[in-house]
C-alpha cells in the first residue's frame, strides 16, 4: 500500500457497494480492503455506522460548531433596516415635539411665573 498525504472522500454509493460486497461474499475484511484500496478499520467503521443508522449514517456531516446566528439574506436585511430607520424617524419627531412642549412650558413659567403674592398669617 502506498502512503497517502491527502484525505480521500468517499461518497455514500461507494461505501454501500463496499459494505454490500463484504456482507454478500464470504471474504475477509482485509481482502475486501485490499481489493478496494482501503484500510480494514475504515470498512469496519462504515459497517458499524451502517448497522446502527442505515445508509443515512454514511452521509458526510458538517464539521465545526453550528452557527448561532441564522443566515440573513439581503432582502431580509433591507426590511430590518427600513423598519429601524422608520422607528428612528418616529422617535426623532416625538423628541422634537417634546422639546417644543418643554420650551413652551419654560417660557410660560418666565412670563407668568409663580405667584408673588402670598397670604400672611
Amino acid at each position: 500500500m502506498k502512503l497517502r498525504h491527502f484525505k480521500r472522500k468517499f461518497n455514500v454509493d461507494f461505501k454501500l457497494r463496499v459494505i454490500n460486497y463484504y456482507l454478500n461474499n464470504d471474504i475477509s475484511m482485509s481482502k475486501v480492503a485490499a481489493s478496494h484500496n482501503l484500510l480494514c478499520s475504515q470498512i469496519s467503521i462504515w459497517l458499524k455506522l451502517f448497522m446502527e443508522g442505515g445508509s443515512e449514517a454514511l452521509k458526510p456531516k458538517k464539521k465545526g460548531r453550528p452557527s448561532k446566528m441564522s443566515k440573513m439574506t439581503k432582502k431580509d436585511a433591507r426590511k430590518i433596516l427600513k423598519k429601524e430607520s422608520d422607528e428612528i424617524a418616529a422617535l426623532k419627531s416625538e423628541l422634537r415635539q417634546v422639546k417644543m412642549e418643554r420650551d413652551i412650558l419654560k417660557k410660560s413659567l418666565t412670563l407668568f411665573g409663580p405667584s408673588k403674592t402670598r397670604r400672611k398669617q
